[in-house]
């Protein structure tokens, strides 16, 4: 998993060439004209603009994907985000090739709090839990931006 705010992860030229590709697909949109909903891209990705009231951990799950890589980028709002590595974690439901997700249950030990202009890049080894509360319940619009592996 890698974060940071879009600004320094655009420029890092430690990331590879598509990662800097689809981080330039993030600035150049204008995601105020998009609706919540799935939306094509090229290169066979696309992108999730979400929008959610956070809740409690207990009500969020958690989730890792093979086929897809997660760009998570909020626009508006600040949410909790639990991540682990697959392998500390109880599967409870198999891999579903359709929704390209695998469903855990595990503790929630390591948590960072995403704002706007924050990156969090999930890669296949990477259970993620979003959409926890931070400090009070909030609305949440971001954009997940899903890039083949």
């Amino acid at each position: 998993m890698i974060t940071g705010k879009l600004t320094d992860l655009k420029s890092n030229e430690m990331l590879g060439e598509r990662v800097q590709k689809v981080l330039s697909v993030l600035k150049e949109i204008d995601f105020s004209e998009y609706a919540p909903g799935r939306h094509e891209l090229e290169d066979d990705s696309f992108f999730f603009l979400n929008e959610f009231q956070t809740k409690e951990a207990t009500e969020c799950f958690w989730e890792a994907h093979k086929k897809y890589c997660d760009i998570h980028f909020i626009l508006e709002g600040e949410e909790k985000v639990g991540y682990d590595h697959i392998e500390s974690q109880k599967v409870t439901k198999a891999y579903d090739s359709e929704k390209d997700a695998t469903f855990f249950e595990g503790d929630l030990n390591s948590v960072i709090i995403l704002k706007p202009g924050d990156v969090m890049i999930c890669f296949p080894e990477d259970s993620h839990m979003t959409g926890v509360v931070s400090q009070h319940p909030q609305k949440v619009r971001k954009v997940v931006l899903k890039v083949r592996n």
